[in-house]
This record gives C-alpha cells, sequence and structure tokens, in this order.
C-alpha cells in the first residue's frame, strides 16, 4: 500500500507535460463527434491517423471532477492503466513460468525508473505497454481454452478491444504484435505447448475472424477520419505511419553524447538507451543470467516445461525493435518512449536470474553473488527516490559526472518539471517579465506562468527576451556556418536564477541571459 501511495503522490505533483492537453482534446472532440451524430469540430488541427477510445474514456472521467483537477485526475487514469501492466507482467511470468518469476518480474517492472516515471503521464506509450503484456496474455488463456467455447469467446473479445485501444493511439503497435504472431504458431502446431486436447484448426480461423470483427468495429467507431471510407482509409493510413515522410516529431536526438536527427540514430540505439538508463543491479543479472545459461542451464530446463521455446519468444521480444531499426530506420526521440512496450519484458530475464539465486542460497558463491546483488538494489533505491518525482530522467553510474549528463541524454524531455520550476521562480512583478524558451511546451508554460504572475509576463523572440526557461532539449545550434546540434543549456550563455535539479542534474532551469 505504501507503493501505491508513493504513486499516487508522484502522479499528483508532476506537472503537466507536453501532448496531455491535446490527447484531452482529442477525447472531446471524438465525444462531441458521436453525441452530436456527426458534427465535427474543425479547431482541432491533428486528428489523422487516431482512432481515441482511450483518450475519450479519460476525457469522460476527468469531466466528473471540476476543471481545475483534470490534470491531476489524468494522472490517476494513466497511472491505473499503468499499474495495471505492472500486474499484466506477473501474471503473464506466472503462466509462462510460475508464480515466484511472475512475483519478481512484477517488482522489477514496478520500480523500473522509464517504466515508473512515465505512469501518469504519458497516456500514449503506456496504454501500448499495458494492452500488449495483456494481449500476450489472454492469447495465452485463449490456446489453452480454445475447446472451451465460453471462455475462448471471452478471451478473443478481449483482446479484440485492446489490440484495437492501443492501435487507435499508434498504427505501429500491430508490428510489435509480430514476434507473438510468429512463434505461437510454432507452439500450436508444432511443440503443442499449451493446449492438451486436439487443436480445431477450423475453429481457430472462424475466431480469428471473429477477434478481428471486435479489432475492426471498435478501431473505425472511434476514428472520426475514416469514416468516409472505412475499409481504405485505415490501410492507407498504416501504410502512411510506417512512412518516415509522414512523421512528425521532435527533429533531434541525444545518445549518449552524440548528436543525430531522429530519422537516422544508429540501430543500437535502444541498447544504448537500456545500458545506460537501467539500475546497476538489472545490468548484472543479465550478464549472470548468461554465464547462468551456460553452466545451469538445465535448472531451467527441469524447471519449466518447453523452457527453450519460451525463452526464445521472450528474446526475440527484446531484439525485434532493434531489427526494426536495422532494416529500416524509424525516427525515434525522447529516449525509449516510443518503445516503452519492451520495457514490461525487459524484466523478465532478471526475473528468471534471481529466481535462481534464490533457489540456489545454499551455494556459498550464490550467497556471495545474492548479497552483491542486494546491495546493489539498496544503492538503486536510494537514487530512485532522490529523483521524485521525475524517475524517468534516471541515469546509472556508468554515465558521466552528474552535473554533466545533461550532455550524454536529454532528461526531462517531457517537461514536467515546468510546474516546480515556475512555482520556485521569483520575478518582480512591478517590472515586465520578457521570457522565450527553449525545449519546452510554451502552452503549458503560460497556464503555469499565469497562474502565479497573471498578464505581467510576455513570450517574445529571444532577441528581446531578458530571460530564458529551458529544458535540456536537442536543438539546432545559431552560429553562422555550422549545421550541427546541440542542446537548449549549451546553445544560450548566462546566469541561471531559477533551477530545479535532481541528483545534481539540472532538469529545467530559468536563465538570464547575457
Amino acid at each position: 500500500m505504501a507503493l501505491i501511495f508513493y504513486s499516487i503522490y508522484c502522479a499528483i505533483s508532476i506537472g503537466r507535460t507536453w501532448d496531455e492537453g491535446f490527447h484531452l482534446n482529442q477525447g472531446r472532440v471524438i465525444l462531441n463527434y458521436l453525441l452530436s451524430f456527426g458534427k465535427i469540430d474543425e479547431q482541432i488541427l491533428y486528428r489523422e491517423n487516431y482512432s481515441t477510445l482511450y483518450w475519450s474514456f479519460s476525457y469522460l472521467i476527468t469531466k466528473i471532477f471540476p476543471a481545475q483537477y483534470s490534470i491531476q485526475v489524468s494522472h490517476l487514469i494513466n497511472l491505473s492503466f499503468s499499474l495495471l501492466t505492472v500486474i499484466g507482467i506477473g501474471k503473464l511470468c506466472k503462466e509462462l513460468f510460475n508464480k515466484d518469476v511472475g512475483k519478481i518480474a512484477l517488482l522489477i517492472l514496478l520500480f523500473y525508473p522509464l517504466f515508473f516515471g512515465h505512469m501518469a503521464f504519458n497516456s500514449k506509450d503506456t496504454i501500448l505497454a499495458f494492452s500488449h503484456v495483456w494481449i500476450f496474455y489472454y492469447v495465452l488463456k485463449y490456446l489453452k481454452n480454445q475447446n472451451s467455447s465460453q471462455k475462448s469467446f471471452k478471451y478473443l473479445i478481449i483482446v479484440g478491444l485492446l489490440s484495437s485501444l492501443a492501435t487507435g493511439i499508434q498504427m505501429v503497435f500491430l508490428g510489435s504484435l509480430l514476434p507473438i504472431l510468429i512463434f505461437l504458431p510454432l507452439e500450436i502446431f508444432i511443440f503443442k505447448i499449451f493446449i492438451s486436447n486436439k487443436f480445431n484448426s477450423k475453429k481457430f480461423l472462424i475466431d480469428l475472424g471473429k477477434c478481428f470483427i471486435v479489432f475492426y468495429s471498435s478501431l473505425i467507431f472511434f476514428w472520426i477520419d475514416a469514416y468516409p471510407n472505412i475499409f481504405l482509409l485505415p490501410i492507407n493510413a498504416l501504410i502512411e505511419t510506417f512512412s518516415s515522410e509522414y512523421w512528425t516529431g521532435w527533429s533531434y536526438n541525444l545518445v549518449n553524447g552524440n548528436y543525430y536527427n531522429s530519422d537516422n540514430v544508429p540501430f543500437t540505439y535502444l541498447l544504448i538507451n537500456f545500458i545506460f538508463k537501467s539500475p546497476e543491479y538489472l545490468l548484472l543479472l543479465y550478464a549472470l543470467f548468461i554465464i547462468i545459461l551456460f553452466s545451469k542451464f538445465n535448472f531451467y530446463i527441469k524447471k519449466f516445461k518447453n523452457f527453450k521455446i519460451k525463452l526464445l519468444l521472450i528474446v526475440s521480444l527484446l531484439i525485434f525493435p532493434n531489427l526494426i531499426l536495422f532494416v529500416n530506420p524509424y525516427p525515434l526521440y525522447d529516449g525509449v518512449r516510443l518503445f516503452l512496450w519492451i520495457i514490461p519484458y525487459i524484466t523478465i530475464i532478471p526475473a528468471l536470474t534471481f529466481f535462481y539465486l534464490i533457489k540456489n542460497t545454499n551455494l556459498l558463491l550464490i550467497k556471495s553473488t545474492l548479497s552483491f546483488v542486494s546491495i546493489l538494489i539498496i544503492f538503486f533505491f536510494y537514487n530512485f527516490f532522490i529523483i521524485t518525482p521525475y524517475h524517468y530522467t534516471y541515469l546509472n553510474v556508468f554515465n558521466s559526472k552528474k552535473e554533466l549528463r545533461y550532455q550524454k541524454f536529454e532528461n526531462d524531455y517531457w517537461g514536467a518539471s515546468i510546474k516546480e520550476l515556475v512555482k520556485k521562480s521569483n520575478f518582480d512583478k512591478n517590472k515586465p517579465i520578457l521570457i522565450t524558451t527553449c525545449g519546452l511546451n510554451t502552452h503549458v508554460l503560460k497556464q503555469y506562468m499565469k497562474n502565479k504572475y497573471k498578464n505581467k509576463f510576455s513570450i517574445v523572440p529571444e532577441n528581446k527576451a531578458e530571460f530564458i526557461i529551458m529544458t535540456n532539449r536537442t536543438v539546432k545550434n545559431n552560429k553562422p556556418n555550422l549545421n550541427r546540434i546541440t542542446n537548449c543549456f549549451d546553445k544560450y550563455g548566462g546566469s541561471d536564477v531559477f533551477t530545479v535539479k535532481r541528483n545534481k542534474l539540472i532538469l529545467s532551469t530559468i536563465r538570464k541571459l547575457n
């Protein structure tokens, strides 16, 4: 319960981030469209390729409460789905292995900084993770209960709705299911892992058709732009989504101290982010797992039925995104955010490693190893709690000096600390406050500035500004004849007058310009 209350505290204390206003507005537009029987609100500028079942639901719930609490309520809704994802990985691992592995994976995911930090305010990628984990789980449940018409139909309905929920937010979600779709037929037709009775291929195809009908109808229902042609437009949208020409987002990327255009990141992008943004104890458990596989592989073979196939499936889920980047570089930015659905599966191998260690504590070497892992976990928890509530900015000890880590990776790319920054500021209200910005959502900034300073401030071009408010997002250098990328902190000279800092790392700052 203490952990739940802690996550709730983080959810309501963190500020409004980049996309939250847009997401709630999307939900409003869809609901207005449905309730008005087809009247489109043309004020919204960006609807294409979104079927906002989740955002409509979220907006509807927020309307129950006073408007000034809409963001906090939205955070709590997102948090609820994220906690269900944590439960989901536990149940999935129980289904694949046993309840002990499930409990360990559950705890690892709950305290995984990148995931914990996104739980409340990221209403895109956390929902994809939620959907992915539970789709996997219910597909397994379907295969186990295929000959039970009542149970199998229930599981198909859930899989269809979850697929619609996630695809409506991000079309490429369908591609992320490929490893599951590839390996499960092998398990069905070759290895017969999840079924005890004869598999009914004809029923499977019929059930698959039912699942598709549920998926497609619920997807289309909340998709305004698909209504002119409910068959052709969604297919075109899917094709466009996989095209870099369609993509719009942050143009530049900072990866381990190197700058890239976001549509040309190295295929090791996700691996690098994982190495430098994962807890130290987790990296050790991965290394130990490789050693165990070569020396004590029979332990897992004896404990878990068809362990080789299950391990191959998990590994395929982990390497699949990297293969995508190798074959066809997909535009990436904001760290691993766009592949956040992979993080629940990152916890499985460490969970298997920890399970081995606790089951072999009779060995002196294992006792020593477990003690060292425990020390690393305590060290991690210290660093985890001191960055409250900005856990997604976590960087491990393999990075450079704490105060210089902004030159390794972007940290507060969501602008979550702007609320705290404005609250800490103390501008002179007796004279005009002339500010410019870098690396943040000016609409969010205006909201917080207006609450504190009313109309005493103005956002102006940088040549007219006295102060600049910024995070360390990547931007173009403004020096003549130079076409290189830098970051906001290094681009603008001056002295910091108000900052939000965690563990010596500045997340956002108000700087008096030279």
